[in-house]
């Protein structure tokens, strides 16, 4: 049977080749993967997305900040380790990133170390402090003004399914979540919370993150899709008519 099984067009593109495509799409648009509030984020830019502080009694808001680094996909047949918890069957893809949560602490008064949770010792705690160090520096330098930022960074990973979606108006390839996992999180209580919050937010983040069918079309053809986006041996697939 040919590739096209029928219809006048088929397009396909490796795994290696859809990972160039994300990269190259959240370099150029950092904010598609970075969002806070005022203290943060006063005003949405290329590298942000500003958003509002999540309202409490009495407090005036609570800031906060959330980024992603750009997520690494794997398609099926499964070549990434991932958590015993996850399996990449046939049609899946699986995804993995780093997410960083921040709040700003009012309530501890001066500056704040962003690493405070961890206390380290010798080498470890030199590294601890400038790295909370460089996280005060990156708020102070922003037009936002965090008074006490305190972070922590999580290894997410997650599996999903490809979904024909639309980019500017034409035909794109989306990326629907089905079950993450964080790595190294106790207790289990804790962990079940955190999965349910950064799995409705990386849900939300992979729906800005649409790759058009013309970025991986081949010369002079524009495809009108009609079967995929479909996963197949390592690559993302799609066939349909001229």
């Amino acid at each position: 049977m040919s590739l096209t099984e029928g219809w006048a067009v088929f397009v396909s593109a490796h795994e290696s080749a859809l990972n160039d495509l994300v990269t190259a799409l959240t370099t150029a648009r950092p904010h598609l993967l970075s969002y806070g509030s005022p203290a943060f984020t006063p005003v949405s830019t290329r590298f942000d997305t500003a958003m509002a502080a999540i309202p409490f009694p009495g407090t005036g808001g609570i800031d906060w900040h959330v980024r992603f680094t750009t997520p690494h996909l794997d398609l099926y047949k499964q070549e990434d380790p991932l958590p015993p918890e996850l399996t990449l069957g046939p049609g899946e893809f699986s995804l993995t990133t780093t997410v960083q949560l921040c709040v700003d602490c009012t309530s501890r008064g001066g500056k704040g170390d962003p690493t405070h949770g961890d206390r380290a010792h010798g080498a470890d705690e030199r590294a601890a402090r400038e790295a909370a160090k460089a996280e005060r520096e990156r708020w102070d330098e922003s037009r936002g003004k965090a008074r006490n930022p305190i972070c922590t960074e999580l290894g997410v990973a997650a599996i999903g399914h490809l979904v024909p979606t639309s980019s500017g108006g034409e035909p794109a390839v989306g990326f629907a979540l089905d079950a993450i996992e964080l790595v190294d999180v106790t207790p289990d209580s804790l962990e079940s919370v955190l999965e349910c919050l950064l799995g409705t937010v990386l849900r939300a983040v992979l729906a800005t993150l649409a790759i058009p069918l013309s970025a991986i079309r081949v010369g002079a053809f524009t495809l009108t899709p009609a079967q995929g986006p479909l996963i197949e041996a390592d690559a993302v697939l799609a066939r349909g008519s001229l």
